[in-house]
């Protein structure tokens, strides 16, 4: 039952940690090809046709069951390879005091790539239990260091606890630390769209959907506002989890040790 409990946690890691942002990094790029209308085939050289309500209702339309199988599979190991590369991008973050309390830098770090971290794991109210916990792991007098402590921590909390919250709150983090790389890629996407649309109607008379290219770059600094903030609470309650989880194993109701 605890191999299969494992597995189920793995398999979580993946569907929310890499599927679920690879999907919405899909349908992000498609809303950025809708935006660009009838440029699209322009710049593709008519490999993508002019995206379009009418459009997207004729290819639906004749779609069988075993078309749409032929369909999602593909669709399923695109989003798969989309969702490990915004999982690259999206750790290149460092920690960073400032990006906590301005909201600006946080959003502009966020915007070219470099999510910020909180500058803490854990919340600083618990470096007493934190220090208790790291007493029980320590090899000889010297205490493991976070990098260290966590992994170990963790692994232990899998093997004498039935249920934590250590894995919901990384795949939380992971998949709001995606979305975060996911809308600042929509950003871009718009922006050059945008610049390269005004090109376009300058020299071929063809411009884009304006409006949505704008309506989707304000909704991708939206959402980068809002996810880059989640994922910092969640990357912090990661590490507040395996604190105190470990700290209630360990000691008991009196304040002493378990054996």
């Amino acid at each position: 039952m605890d191999e299969f409990l494992a597995k189920l946690t793995n398999l979580s890691y993946e569907f929310l940690g890499v599927i679920v942002p690879g999907i919405i990094a899909a349908l992000f790029l498609g809303m950025w090809w809708a935006a660009l209308g009838p440029i699209a085939p322009l710049w593709s050289f008519e490999f993508f046709p002019h995206l379009a309500l009418n459009n997207v209702s004729r290819i639906v339309e004749p779609l069988s069951l075993k078309t749409g199988i032929g369909v999602a599979v593909p669709g399923l190991v695109i989003a798969y390879f989309l969702g490990h590369i915004l999982l690259w991008i999206a750790r290149s973050g460092e920690p960073d005091e400032c990006a906590t309390e301005s909201t600006w830098r946080r959003v502009r770090s966020s915007l070219v790539f470099r999510i910020p971290k909180p500058p803490r794991s854990f919340d600083e109210d618990l470096q007493p239990l934190y220090d208790a916990v790291q007493a029980k792991f320590a090899i000889g007098d010297s205490v493991l260091p976070w990098t260290q402590f966590y992994p170990v921590v963790k692994s232990y909390l899998s093997k004498n606890l039935t249920y934590s919250l250590v894995a919901t709150y990384q795949n939380k983090y992971t998949l709001h630390r995606s979305i975060t790389a996911a809308a600042a890629g929509l950003f871009w996407f718009n922006a050059v769209g945008a610049v390269g649309g005004g090109i376009t109607w300058y020299l071929a008379g063809v411009a884009p959907r304006w409006g949505l290219l704008v309506m989707f770059a304000l909704l991708a600094v939206v959402l980068v506002l809002c996810f880059s903030s989640s994922y910092m609470y969640h990357w912090k309650m990661f590490g507040n989890t395996i604190i105190t989880e470990a700290y209630s194993i360990i000691y008991g109701p009196d304040g002493q040790p378990k054996q």
